[in-house]
């Protein structure tokens, strides 16, 4: 019986004979109602349009007209100059994270890949779409819950997949560090 040889990556290979590469495909789902495949291509419309909101946001910062400044002050209860640098700033680092999601990024929640991250199982998770773990600023890695699956990709005047990883971004503490659900 003839034994296929093949490159597993450039610095790890079973292409000398008798050597072998044990190789572990995680199959699980994150969304049950979905495959990984069209998870992923979900995740990246979403995360698109995270991305549109986001740099509309910034070029509203970039001009910061009266009813920015408004538009602040109702949401944040002021909008002084450091509050304007502050959203700039995080923003700016928002829009890189939420940029750089990818395959590697994202993992259902409550998987060994979530707990890796060094939050759970101290993290309130309950009811939430999602989370991450705000000092994994090394991977970025956003849990997905099973809610996030069945929202809606994108809405202004409510909770939704778009809204959700931009949202969770915040949390890292290199970007904005956002106030995070309580610990038990």
């Amino acid at each position: 019986m003839a034994k296929e040889l093949f490159e597993v990556h450039s610095s790890m290979t079973n292409t000398v004979e008798g050597s072998s590469v044990d190789v572990y495909v995680n199959t699980e789902r994150i969304c049950p109602n979905m495959t990984n495949a069209e998870f992923r291509k979900m995740f990246a419309a979403a995360q698109d349009e995270a991305v549109q909101k986001i740099e509309m946001r910034l070029a509203a910062l970039d001009v910061w007209s009266a009813s920015e400044r408004a538009r602040v002050w109702r949401w944040f209860g002021r909008n002084d100059e450091a509050t304007h640098r502050r959203l700039r700033d995080g923003l700016t680092k928002v829009l890189e994270v939420v940029r750089g999601f990818g395959p590697e990024n994202v993992v259902r929640s409550g998987s060994e890949a979530d707990h890796a991250t060094g939050c759970l199982p101290n993290s309130r998770t309950d009811g939430v779409a999602a989370h991450v773990c705000a000092p994994d600023t090394a991977t970025h890695t956003m849990a997905i819950d099973l809610s996030f699956c069945t929202m809606r990709p994108w809405s202004g005047t409510g909770d939704s997949q778009a809204s959700t990883i931009i949202h969770e971004a915040t949390h890292f503490l290199d970007t904005m560090a956002t106030a995070t659900l309580s610990t038990r």
